[in-house]
This record gives C-alpha cells, sequence and structure tokens, in this order.
C-alpha cells in the first residue's frame, strides 16, 4: 500500500472450486490429485491492469484459459470446459441445483475466502457520506 493511502477492512467473500456436472473432475471422490488437475484446464479471471500484471492468484494447473469477465467464468464453468474458484454467492443456487458440483483440490485450502478492503488517501479520508457508504458495505 503507498505510503499515502490507508486502508480498513470490508468484508471477506467465501469462495467455492467448482466444476460442471459433465466435467471430468466432477465424479472425483475426496481431494483431486495435483497431477489430476494439472491434467485439466483452469479457467483463471484476468486482470488487464498492470496491477498485477506477472502475478498468479489461486493458479494451480498449467494450463489455463483466461478470462476478463466473471460471468463469462461463470457461464464455462456451467458448461464444463474447466474448473476453477468462484465467489460462493454467484454458484451457490447453482450448487444447490446441481448445475454446478464443488470440488477438492489439493493444494488450496478447503474453505477459503478474498478480503476485501477499502482503500482512500490519507490526505482526503472518507466524509460523512464516504462513512455511511463504506459502514452499509460493511453491512452485506
Amino acid at each position: 500500500m503507498p505510503d499515502e493511502l490507508q486502508s480498513e477492512p470490508l468484508l471477506s467473500i467465501p469462495f467455492a472450486t467448482v466444476v460442471g456436472p459433465s466435467h471430468p473432475l466432477a465424479s472425483t471422490r475426496g481431494v483431486a490429485a495435483a497431477s489430476a488437475i494439472a491434467k485439466h484446464v483452469q479457467l483463471v479471471l484476468s486482470d488487464r491492469t498492470v496491477l498485477s500484471e506477472g502475478r498468479n492468484f489461486g493458479v494451480l494447473s498449467p494450463l489455463t484459459w483466461r478470462l476478463a469477465d466473471l460471468g463469462a467464468k461463470h457461464a464455462f464453468l456451467k458448461a464444463g470446459l474447466g474448473w476453477g474458484h468462484m465467489p460462493l454467492h454467484m454458484v451457490k443456487a447453482d450448487l444447490d441445483s446441481g448445475a454446478l458440483v464443488k470440488i477438492r483440490v489439493e493444494g488450496a485450502p478447503r474453505e477459503f475466502s478474498l478480503p476485501m478492503r477499502v482503500a482512500f488517501r490519507k490526505d482526503a479520508p472518507p466524509g460523512p457520506a464516504g462513512r455511511a457508504f463504506i459502514a452499509q458495505l460493511k453491512r452485506k
């Protein structure tokens, strides 16, 4: 974090590792071995900015398809075109209906979440409206 910025915790987004029911990994019992997942395409959300250039987050397979849109990744997962990590709130209904299947992958935690933070300039902190907005986001 640059010195001119300040941040504070906002919320934490739970994630699930999922595949379509027709995907070969959907029938894996227990934890899918690293050697098994390396044979399958991992669908990865791409950041098109220079902020994460050359860095990977949660990438476990050498075979990746990079998508710039979370909605597209969701559709590709449901179509059985690969496996990937998704925000749980986006796939909960699909898991309940069987449109997606949760899998466990060697090297990935059983349950994980993405911590979100709010950042602002130290010399221009949020005023009353900004503070109210942050408070609303923290309640979600």
